[in-house]
């Protein structure tokens, strides 16, 4: 009887030592890795996908992406969706030109441990630039249709390029609703609008002849690139501009149109009456 109590002590002893030491291995905070952000270099008009690793044998309760812009006080939080394999996403909308975003990640397991990305977040984050968007977006912003029949005042038309980048208009065909299926369409030039900018187009005369001319009981201006796809356009055909007032968008590049008593050739809307 003896010997077999000195051979089970051990073994107890043994299961109970291995069982405290194995608890106690995973009481600890979950892991975070495998970070990456797409794309690393965004344009201001796309959103960037934060994908990170998680793993905690016990289980999470939440893992939380906060972002902000390095000028804000405040980060935004976005819950972070589950995926395959331990797998966390979450994302950041698109943010302006320029703009630093800085981000981090947030774990809480069950057990109530906080885990974060980067270690010592939110004192130190991760980030990257925004950079300018290459979608082009152009705008028919302005037109003045009661004009006089000379070079002293004529008719004119704005574009306004709410675009990043600057635009050239190299090949791109210019005409109005009055005259374009007798006439040629206008072919502009080594024109460029800078990014955010304006540039007027003015009527122009061949002694008595106008090639091109707005009606004050109303008209349309349109715009083709090269390949002859319509990229801006305003229809004022049921619009009467006579009194030497224009009409356009307000804001710049809107979808709401108005009469002005004052135009603002060749600069913003916004503030125009």
């Amino acid at each position: 009887m003896k010997n077999k109590v000195l051979i089970l002590i051990p073994l107890v002893l043994l299961f109970v030592t291995t069982s405290c030491v194995k608890d106690l291995v995973f009481e600890g905070p979950a892991t975070i890795s495998n970070v990456s952000a797409t794309p690393a270099a965004p344009k201001s008009t796309e959103s960037v996908s934060v994908t990170a690793k998680v793993t905690d044998l016990k289980g999470v309760t939440s893992v939380n992406l906060f972002y902000r812009q390095a000028t804000a006080s405040a980060f935004t939080s976005v819950a972070m969706s589950s995926q395959a394999n331990y797998t966390y996403s979450g994302t950041i909308p698109a943010q302006p030109m320029n703009a630093v975003v800085q981000y981090y990640i947030e774990v809480v397991n069950q057990n109530g441990m906080t885990s974060r990305y980067p270690a010592n977040a939110p004192t130190q984050q991760a980030s990257y630039t925004v950079g300018a968007s290459t979608v082009i977006r152009l705008f028919v912003n302005e037109v003045f249709a009661d004009g006089t029949k000379d070079a002293t005042n004529p008719d004119w038309v704005e574009l306004y390029n709410d675009s990043e980048i600057p635009v050239s208009l190299a090949g791109y065909k210019f005409y109005d609703g009055g005259n374009w299926t007798t006439k040629p369409k206008r072919v502009l030039g080594n024109l460029t609008i800078p990014a955010k900018g304006f540039l007027v187009i003015s009527t122009e005369y061949n002694e008595e002849e106008v090639q091109f001319g707005l009606s004050t009981g109303g008209d349309a201006i349109y715009l083709d690139n090269a390949s002859d796809v319509r990229v801006a356009e305003l229809d004022f055909s049921s619009i009467a501009l006579s009194g030497a007032k224009s009409y356009g968008r307000k804001p710049d590049g809107s979808n709401t149109l108005v009469v002005f008593n004052n135009p603002t050739k060749g600069t913003s809307n916004n503030n125009a009456n």
